[in-house]
């Protein structure tokens, strides 16, 4: 229970920058028509993405969704792809968009590696303290529904390639790691540039083991 509060209250330190976040009145039919022509290849229409290494849409939270196409518009998340699709869209196409895609029935469920499951189950509701790591739900929640208040973001079902990936982006910028390219960090969960945002402390301690396994068990959960 205490890593629990203290998870919890690492998220609290960060609502006040994810509850900024206002999304423009949408129209969910115009963001339909740019779900089919920019967005239904890696995503789906409905949100339920055929590709693993593209996270499923469709039921996310509003505020996390259009918080993350305005980053990749401005450049703050890189992403070659994501990036090249939103530069011809307006900031009301990204309300449209992602409202459209908030509106759709959640995805369904992944599956989970029962070998791994007791670990990732400690890891995830109260982290390991002799590491450092702190748990997924106090932010996520135990069935990691998101918090829609606060724009995180629903991860129960996704795909575990896609999280993995994720926190491999966001440890690397924890870390400060020796890598290629600046496309290899995920920096956008900070209030601003330079600083250093909650899940890149978060991710910095988590060992390739410990991704592996989460993302399994995060894919599964419900």
């Amino acid at each position: 229970m205490k890593k629990l509060i203290a998870a919890a209250s690492l998220c609290v330190a960060s609502f006040s920058v994810q509850a900024a976040i206002t999304v423009p009145e949408y129209d969910a039919n115009a963001g339909k028509q740019i779900a089919e022509t920019v967005c239904a290849a890696c995503h789906g229409v409905d949100g339920v993405s055929i590709v693993p290494a593209q996270p499923n849409l469709g039921g996310q939270n509003v505020k996390y969704l259009y918080k993350q196409l305005v980053n990749f518009k401005a450049g703050y998340r890189k992403n070659g792809i994501m990036q090249s699709q939103v530069a011809n869209l307006s900031q009301q196409d990204l309300a449209n968009v992602a409202g459209y895609y908030a509106d759709q029935a959640p995805w369904g469920v992944g599956f989970g590696n029962p070998a791994t499951t007791q670990e990732a189950t400690k890891i995830f509701l109260g982290g390991d303290k002799s590491r450092g790591v702190i748990g997924c739900a106090g932010c996520h929640g135990p069935d990691a529904a998101g918090n829609t208040w606060a724009a995180f973001p629903r991860l129960g079902g996704q795909h575990a390639e896609y999280i993995a990936t994720q926190l491999k982006l966001f440890r690397a910028a924890g870390r400060d790691d020796d890598i290629d390219s600046e496309d290899q960090k995920r920096v956008n969960d900070a209030g601003k540039e330079g600083e250093m945002g909650m899940m890149q402390m978060v991710a910095s301690r988590l060992s390739d083991r410990d991704i592996r396994i989460l993302s399994d068990y995060v894919s599964a959960i419900h």
